[in-house]
């Protein structure tokens, strides 16, 4: 791949992973992550992943993304979330004390896979090193920042996109087979994981509405 399509896809995964881990609003935010499914599928595409692009697909975007949307109570009919989540917003505000002060764990994270990539001296991945690092970081950061479970999430998959770019960009051609078995597997893994996610969501946000519509004893009029 060119070295400029290869910065403008590693920027283009930056840019719609930091969009959707910190947009407010949560359906919005779930669509965004669709986007970044789409350009994870071009970047393998491009890098001759032809099976890996697929999967990425119909697994970290088509399907990921239902679950996503199913956890929010969206559907066609249906475009405004309800009940547990139908103020979209985090409770905790977020101020940027707080924010830089949960950044650190993610940027010394960052720091000691940089220094130890970095002693590799290996040019071979281009933009691809870097791009994983990036998601990486970004992932680890939202999911310390994020009280919100969906939120949670979203960072759980960005976070596990960061490993794939970088365990692609660490193999070389005679281990290639191993590690596209071993991408394939996490894609497996991150969609049960964002299954269960969904389903523990949406059970939560049923106990919500049973204790917010449960008479309480101290209520006159029951």
């Amino acid at each position: 791949m060119p070295p400029l399509e290869e910065t403008l896809l590693a920027a283009g995964l930056l840019l719609l992973a930091a969009l959707s881990l910190f947009d407010r609003h949560l359906v919005r935010a779930c669509s965004w992550f669709v986007a970044f499914g789409l350009v994870v599928t071009l970047a393998w595409a491009r890098l001759g992943l032809v099976w890996l692009a697929l999967l990425e697909l119909v697994l970290g975007a088509v399907l990921t993304g239902a679950f996503l949307f199913h956890a929010l109570g969206v559907t066609p009919s249906v475009r405004r979330p309800r009940g547990f989540f139908a103020h979209w917003h985090d409770p905790v505000p977020l101020t940027w004390g707080l924010a830089l002060e949960r950044l650190l764990p993610a940027l010394a994270v960052l720091a000691m896979l940089g220094v130890t990539l970095a002693a590799l001296d290996d040019d071979s991945s281009g933009s691809l090193r870097p791009g994983g690092l990036g998601l990486l970081v970004l992932g680890l950061w939202a999911f310390a920042l994020h009280r919100h479970l969906l939120r949670r999430l979203l960072a759980f998959n960005v976070i596990g996109t960061g490993i794939f770019l970088l365990l692609m960009s660490l193999v070389g051609p005679s281990a290639m087979p191993a590690a596209h078995g071993l991408v394939v597997i996490g894609l497996v893994v991150a969609l049960v994981g964002t299954a269960l996610g969904a389903l523990l969501v949406r059970r939560i946000e049923a106990l919500e509405w049973a204790h917010a519509a449960a008479p309480r004893a101290d209520d006159p009029s029951t």
